[in-house]
């Protein structure tokens, strides 16, 4: 299939030919081909288009669509070095930049990162790629890393403890697009490793919300990621305190 004929999405036939002109890049003409067609998108294309601002792309165009069909091989089959250099680019888009502000340009660009690599990872009716599952952990294991890296146990009272609640925004956002990525399998199996390996935090008195990771890992595995919670089975695997929901308001603050 041709990215011509790639006629499932709205607004990818105008994203074709914006990269085939060059006008998203400012680049000379080099897509076209001399049949009068258009060349597959490449990942270098994918990641051009990420770079976009998304107001200036075709009503309709959502820049990470193209990202996630490139990753699962929609449109054709390409070594999996360029494949996982794509989703660690995108990866490297989060790592390389401060915390944004809600409702930035860089706030909306790691949401779309986000979804394009667990999208991309779980597969569906397409090809998975595993790469970006793993992308997904190193985002998650730096932000680990960076928080502990003056001392401290837990990430999240770390982060909270130099920067605020906002800042843990980036965290949560790596441990539920790993539970997207795979919610029956290897993302949940991640999860629950997160939960056991994490300190639980003591009773607040005063019932307010502790800064803890146990908590949180808890928080979104109880969630399912956004399952039913008929289709959310690896929920059970959890300790009874954050089975019980009364129990787990009174230790993390969460309803």
């Amino acid at each position: 299939m041709t990215w011509r004929t790639w006629t499932g999405m709205p607004g990818f036939a105008t994203l074709a030919a914006l990269l085939a002109t060059g006008v998203a890049a400012g680049q000379e003409p080099e897509a076209r081909r001399t049949d009068g067609g258009w060349r597959p998108p490449t990942p270098a294309d994918a990641l051009q288009i990420m770079r976009e601002d998304p107001a200036a792309l075709p009503v309709g165009a959502r820049r990470q669509e193209l990202a996630t069909a490139v990753l699962q091989q929609r449109f054709e089959r390409r070594p999996q070095a360029e494949l996982d250099g794509l989703a660690n680019a995108l990866a490297d888009l989060i790592l390389d930049s401060e915390v944004p502000e809600d409702m930035t340009g860089q706030y909306y660009l790691e949401r779309d990162i986000f979804v394009t690599l667990w999208a991309a990872a779980r597969g569906g009716d397409h090809t998975p790629h595993p790469g970006s599952f793993d992308a997904l952990v190193r985002i998650y294991e730096t932000l680990v890393a960076e928080a502990l890296a003056g001392g401290g146990t837990d990430p999240v009272e770390e982060i909270v403890r130099r920067s605020g609640w906002r800042g843990t925004s980036r965290l949560s956002r790596a441990l539920r697009s790993i539970l997207n990525a795979d919610p029956h399998g290897r993302g949940a199996d991640y999860l629950l490793a997160v939960v056991a390996e994490s300190d639980l935090p003591k009773r607040d008195p005063w019932g307010r919300r502790p800064a803890s990771l146990w908590c949180d890992a808890a928080n979104i595995l109880r969630q399912g990621g956004g399952l039913r919670p008929e289709e959310n089975p690896r929920r059970a695997e959890l300790p009874e305190l954050a089975l019980d929901d009364e129990m787990f308001y009174q230790r993390c603050g969460y309803h």
